[in-house]
């Protein structure tokens, strides 16, 4: 069993990597929605939201592959060549699709050109913080995400005023923080290194490891664009029923309330990972099954606290809310408790899903997910129309309580099997 303090240690390290992005980001959504509106705000999430699930498609694969066979596997020759190719695809891959999606809905030359920028950037950043993640180096991961988090805040601001005062600035801004840090850390001597390489040392094997990642990383691509699906569909439904300022409000509600789990759990996931993945790889199967129990058990108790606040401080937390979006009225307050349970069982959810991603059954994930997401749609289009944006809300509880059980059911299945 890895040593606790080891795991406490690293959890450290990624709160802190994702603390100040994660103020950043509470402040962004403060700020956004006052300097260009509810309406405008909900078209720039919607596009963002956009931007994330085409990259999730493109890239995901590859970095959930090199997550769980980067211990394994790059001690081959021909590991760097063959992650350049992969990566390659990946680019390729999101380009295409955002051109395919743009067919459907046009968008200008200068915004397509943003947003495809801006869509590799956001794969070439998440790469590198994957690479760092997958060597246990959780320290640069903190001066990663640190930079891009406060020029995200920075460069957009900087733009709205100088230049064009709507969402297209903010979004170019987003977009350029994410270009930046990839280019910055693509220049550092470590990671320059571990992309130059000579691809022609491509050989038969390696093509062959490509699509092992492929094939384990693939389901799992589908299943991490489906999860990002899922806001992308609320705000679809939303735009499609109810006023643009609905969308804006449900989208900073939620958008804030997301903020606070990347802040507090994300970062034991991010530690927890790498760690149950190494000691899969190493035979030590019940070790992982115990450290994935130990983080169960963390998660569960911080849920019960946080929401036993909730209870005896709702009225407080709907005027700090309030604060921050001016626009949100009392009949809003009922959205805070669903969202919020929701976000929660997402982020529980990566580990009640993490035996079928050890016994490399990612497609049964994918399967999964897919009965959220018709639960999702279902719900949106049959309850919106009577039910109002509370709909939404409460279908996105539902679908991820429905996603959780199914995983977790799986889970201790595979758990008792495997001691037995």
């Amino acid at each position: 069993m890895i040593p606790k303090r080891i795991l406490l240690k690293e959890t450290f390290f990624y709160t802190v990597s994702k603390t100040v992005p994660g103020f950043a980001g509470l402040a962004s959504v403060i700020l956004f929605m006052r300097i260009i509106g509810a309406e405008q705000y909900g078209q720039y999430s919607f596009l963002l939201s956009q931007w994330y699930l085409i990259v999730a498609i493109g890239f995901g694969w590859l970095n959930h592959a090199q997550l769980r066979y980067y211990s394994k596997d790059n001690t081959f020759d021909d590991y760097k060549a063959g992650q350049i190719r992969a990566f390659t695809y990946s680019g390729l891959i999101s380009m295409i699709i955002f051109s395919v999606l743009s067919l459907f809905q046009p968008h200008s030359i200068q915004l397509w050109g943003i947003s495809i920028i801006s869509i590799i950037s956001i794969g070439g950043f998440n790469y590198i913080k994957t690479f760092f993640q997958a060597k246990l180096e959780p320290k640069k991961v903190i001066w990663l995400t640190l930079g891009q988090s406060i020029l995200a805040l920075s460069i957009p601001l900087g733009l709205f005023f100088l230049f064009q005062k709507n969402s297209f600035s903010i979004l170019m801004g987003v977009g350029l923080s994410f270009l930046l840090m990839t280019i910055i850390f693509g220049l550092k001597k470590k990671v320059v290194k571990h992309f130059i390489t000579d691809v022609s040392k491509q050989t038969k094997t390696g093509k062959i490891r490509i699509k092992k990642w492929f094939f384990y990383g693939g389901p799992l691509s589908i299943w991490f664009a489906a999860g990002l699906a899922f806001p992308f569909l609320d705000r679809f439904f939303i735009n499609l029923y109810l006023p643009g300022e609905t969308l804006g409000v449900y989208a900073g509600i939620q958008e804030l309330l997301t903020r606070i789990f990347s802040i507090t759990i994300f970062p034991l996931t991010l530690a927890l990972h790498p760690r149950i993945m190494n000691l899969w790889n190493e035979s030590k199967k019940q070790e992982a099954i115990q450290t994935i129990k130990w983080g169960v058990g963390i998660m569960i108790g911080f849920v019960t606290i946080l929401l036993f606040i909730m209870w005896m401080f709702e009225n407080v937390i709907f005027d700090i809310i309030h604060l921050a979006i001016p626009q949100m009225s009392n009949q809003h307050k009922t959205l805070i408790i669903p969202l919020l349970s929701a976000g929660f069982l997402w982020q529980f959810s990566f580990l009640t899903h993490k035996m079928l991603e050890l016994k490399e059954k990612t497609h049964i994930m994918v399967v999964f997910l897919i009965i959220s997401l018709f639960i999702n749609m279902v719900g949106n289009s049959i309850y919106i129309p009577h039910l109002g944006v509370q709909a939404t809300a409460n279908t996105a509880f539902g679908s991820a309580l429905v996603y959780c059980i199914l995983t977790g059911i799986y889970s201790m299945i595979a758990m008792t099997k495997s001691k037995n």
